[in-house]
């Protein structure tokens, strides 16, 4: 097996193994490859199950993508603030869509509250524009590079990766 394929297998390894761990750090491998694997395994649970098991496996992988989620922002010196609001903007998001429904069938239901609907529909819009760029933000932070010295979080993550493993 060559290491490219070690590595794929050893940072899915770790996203299980490392499930409940929000100290240290984690490379972009660490965090990027269980991303894609869990996704493929979601896609696939999703098609065969009309979407039953692809919602249960969900449950499952939320506390180690968390985790492996804090250590990738540990690794580019950043807190678990932005880990944390990261996971709320998609509640917030629920909760303005859901603001949004409830508008709409007010407005169906009294056609004489345009001033509610107004209010639902800028509460929908903000709610999603906040949770969107606070979704890109904590992209562009997962996909930069760590610091390749130690920081606050310690060694490990991008200190320790082996350039080796990149150009073959």
């Amino acid at each position: 097996m060559d290491s490219s394929q070690n590595q794929v297998i050893e940072s899915y390894k770790a996203f299980w193994t490392r499930f409940i761990d929000v100290n240290g750090r984690s490379t972009r491998p660490e965090f990027w490859h269980p991303f894609w694997i869990n996704f493929l395994i979601s896609s696939v649970l999703g098609v065969v199950s009309s979407g039953l098991l692809s919602g249960l496996f969900a449950i499952a992988i939320i506390i180690p993508t968390f985790t492996v989620m804090v250590r990738r922002l540990h690794d580019t010196n950043r807190t678990m603030i932005l880990a944390i609001v990261s996971y709320i903007s998609g509640f917030i998001t629920l909760i303005a869509a859901t603001l949004f429904i409830i508008g709409v069938i007010v407005v169906v239901a009294n056609t004489e509250s345009n001033g509610l609907l107004g209010a639902t529909v800028m509460a929908g819009i903000f709610g999603t524009v906040i949770a969107g760029l606070v979704t890109l933000y904590t992209w562009f932070v997962l996909i930069l590079a760590g610091n390749k010295e130690p920081n606050k979080y310690g060694t490990g993550g991008s200190c320790d990766t082996d350039i080796e493993v990149y150009t073959q």
